[in-house]
């Protein structure tokens, strides 16, 4: 029996972590012919969004990354935490072949503010150690510890390169990236050899059933306004292609969120804004994504003819179940993400993006969907083939 612990993501609220779930799922079954699998999350598991998972879901009994690496060093030692709930986490821990960590971007100087500070490198090791605290454990341990496929870089703040470094070093025994990239950014900030996989997510399974509606997907984001370049904006831009699309096609829009209620302003709200700024409402509507499991959606995904997209989960979600997708990128995931399905030409960036562009490239993508349906599901034989061979590494033992 193989005992591996996942933790770093949670499945309410955002499609990354359960599809991450998901495919991790899949591929352990591929590499291990007798398992077993817990799950840890900060927040409290939710019925709704961990039912479909298949394998046990466990609240972290620690608040803090000090509690837990206080209670780990004096529980090697032989002292037990005084509460249950505690000491069933730390045997969890121990008793497990494999801890990984699901986090899918790392080290991304893009995504916080750079800092230079005197105490800059103490404080890039404390932060590596505070995020990555249950792999910490498992290595003081002994036991194997993995940082499954995930996004790395831009690495170029001095914090990122030393968190990278002392991550690489003294807490993964395993990193895999899943973009060549990635590999090439952590390659140079950590001096290590990095495998290079799709992401695990492309494994998540899905229902092939086809509804009569005939459907087009938008998978809009909080995220991609965050990094926005371009002078005319996200909303707009969208809003725009609806229109497009309205006039030119007879099928129906979902707007389809990716994450929610994380933050003051989420994907939900950008779907109720480009909604609200629409002329004609007929046949467009937003997908209830609070109120079904991830499977439920990714099989909503699967029934699309076609994909616009500009969160990333959503992209693997459609490209995985052969559904041509159109992406508006800000990150190298992106472009990488599409070369493994042999659609390379099918981005705009977030820095230059237009609405004529959009509209422009979304008529050639159009025109080309059922060519590109096939090249899609002809290529997602190698995807899977790229992913159990880096499974064997990351979940072996």
């Amino acid at each position: 029996m193989t005992k591996i612990l996942l933790y770093g993501v949670v499945p309410e609220n955002n499609l990354g972590g359960p599809s991450l779930m998901h495919g991790a799922r899949e591929i352990i079954k591929e590499v291990n012919q007798n398992y077993e699998i817990v799950f840890y999350q900060s927040s409290k598991p939710v019925d709704t969004f961990i039912n479909d998972m298949e394998f046990p879901v466990y609240q972290i009994p620690y608040e803090r990354s000090f509690e837990l690496l206080k209670d780990a060093f004096k529980y090697k030692v032989g002292i037990r935490p005084n509460r249950e709930d505690r000491y069933k986490f730390l045997e969890d821990i121990k008793s497990s072949d494999i801890v990984a960590n699901l986090y899918g971007i790392c080290f991304c100087s893009n995504l916080g503010k750079i800092e230079k500070t005197k105490f800059e490198y103490i404080k890039a090791i404390m932060s590596s150690i505070g995020q990555f605290s249950i792999s910490f454990v498992a290595k003081t341990f002994g036991v194997k510890s993995v940082k499954c496929t995930a996004s790395y870089g831009p690495i170029v703040s001095k914090k990122d390169i030393v968190s990278a470094r002392f991550s690489s070093r003294h807490i993964f025994d395993v990193i895999v990236a899943r973009e060549v990239e990635s590999k090439n950014q952590i390659e140079k900030a950590c001096k290590r050899n990095i495998t290079v996989s799709p992401d695990l997510a492309n494994l998540m399974p899905y229902s092939n059933a086809k509804t009569n509606c005939k459907t087009i997907g938008i998978s809009v984001s909080h995220q991609i306004i965050r990094q926005w370049k371009s002078d005319e904006n996200y909303i707009d831009c969208m809003v725009k292609l609806i229109e497009h699309i309205q006039t030119s096609t007879y099928y129906k829009v979902i707007l389809i969120p990716n994450e929610f209620t994380i933050g003051p302003y989420h994907d939900i709200y950008v779907a109720e804004e480009i909604m609200s700024l629409l002329k004609n409402k007929n046949n467009v509507e937003i997908l209830d994504v609070a109120n079904i499991s991830s499977s439920e959606l990714k099989n909503h995904i699967a029934a699309c003819d076609v994909m616009i997209a500009s969160r990333y989960h959503s992209c693997v979600a459609a490209l995985s179940a052969g559904v041509p997708t159109l992406i508006i990128g800000w990150h190298h995931k992106y472009d990488e993400l599409l070369k493994w399905y042999g659609q390379s030409q099918w981005i705009l960036s977030s820095e230059n993006c237009t609405s004529n562009e959009l509209i422009a490239m979304f008529d050639k993508f159009w025109s080309k969907k059922d060519e590109n349906r096939n090249i899609i599901k002809k290529h997602y034989i190698d995807v899977r083939k790229a992913l159990i061979d880096a499974g064997k590494d990351m979940f072996s033992v």
